[in-house]
């Protein structure tokens, strides 16, 4: 199992990538620190993608997933 633990406007995110034989299991959490506000919270969120691609690529475009995600919810910007 590979981990991505990363701080980005104030919220703590965490991602873990599990392995199958032909998946990749996902599991997002990212919890805003104390003072920031978010117009939705996000929760968990689980995934399931196909391996059609290799790890690094799929590292990369997620994290720069949640990083729009949490630009286009945080409050006041």
């Amino acid at each position: 199992m590979w981990s991505i633990n990363f701080m980005y406007r104030g919220c703590n995110v965490d991602i873990e990538i599990g392995e199958r034989a032909t998946l990749w299991d996902i599991t997002i959490e990212v919890t805003p620190l104390d003072g920031v506000e978010l117009i939705e919270p996000f929760g968990a969120r689980k995934l399931k993608l196909a391996k059609v691609e290799e790890l690094d690529e799929i590292q990369a475009a997620l994290v720069e997933e949640i990083q729009t995600a949490i630009d286009h919810r945080l409050v006041g910007c």
